[in-house]
């Protein structure tokens, strides 16, 4: 539950150079007291919505995400991409995008207000914020709100990660794979067979292919699988019909 912003004097994250943290609840935007001890992330509201005017870089967009099963409104190309990484990643149970404000005390003690871009909950209840910026974007002042917000977070015991988008082969290839991320009906009997070929240690993306014989369900399998988890290959090269395939650890239990 929030606290009112009507409260006398929230108290800010101890010893830290952030004057105020605020997050939106159901009941509006509340200025947190960590006295209090972390907010619920589950209970967290985007602390503002992206909209595109023609000024804009950027142009928000509803990203669907499995993790939740609804969407989420993220800003930009590469915010989405980060949810693509997050959203296949087992560990991941929860997140949300602008999670919070953050009222900062720069080195030559003038404010500034930052918004990180996405707040992720682990299957251990940690939570990291992330930033979102290419690596060719990250200025002097990306830099100095960097460093702050990744003291802010140790602070109260929360990560802190920025994404820059990664490899553009990295980014093409999840694309890809996204688009099979929805269970089929047809997927879990062809999981066996996939799994027993991709344990052969010569099984390659075009073994696959031609165990298929045209029908189509082990292929459409196949990307779903890699999605998962449960397949995996070197994301970071271009995918062929050579590309190596294997079972990840796990994944015939």
């Amino acid at each position: 539950m929030g606290q009112s912003m009507d409260a006398a004097c929230p108290r800010p994250a101890p010893v830290g150079r952030v004057t105020t943290w605020t997050f939106r609840f159901a009941d509006g935007p509340n200025a947190w007291d960590w006295t209090l001890g972390p907010p619920e992330p589950r209970s967290l509201k985007s602390i503002r919505t992206p909209r595109s005017t023609e000024k804009s870089r950027h142009i928000p967009v509803q990203a669907w995400s499995v993790t939740l099963s609804d969407s989420i409104r993220v800003e930009s190309g590469v915010e989405h991409d980060l949810v693509r990484e997050l959203d296949r990643d087992q560990d991941v149970v929860w997140m949300v995008s602008q999670p919070c404000r953050l009222r900062l005390v720069t080195a030559a003690g003038r404010p500034r207000v930052h918004t990180p871009d996405l707040l992720s909950l682990d299957r251990d209840d940690q939570v990291t914020l992330w930033d979102v910026r290419p690596t060719d974007k990250q200025d002097e002042k990306f830099a100095e709100n960097r460093d702050l917000t990744a003291h802010a977070c140790a602070n109260v015991g929360w990560l802190y990660r920025v994404f820059d988008g990664g490899d553009r082969v990295r980014r093409y290839n999840l694309r890809w794979l996204t688009a099979y991320r929805i269970p089929m009906p047809w997927y879990p009997n062809a999981k066996e067979q996939l799994l027993e070929l991709s344990s052969e240690t010569d099984a390659t993306i075009g073994s696959i292919l031609r165990e298929d014989r045209g029908a189509g369900h082990l292929t459409s399998a196949m990307w779903h699988y890699l999605w998962a988890g449960a397949l995996t290959i070197d994301l970071d090269e271009p995918i062929t019909r050579a590309t190596r395939i294997a079972v990840c650890e796990g994944a015939m239990s």
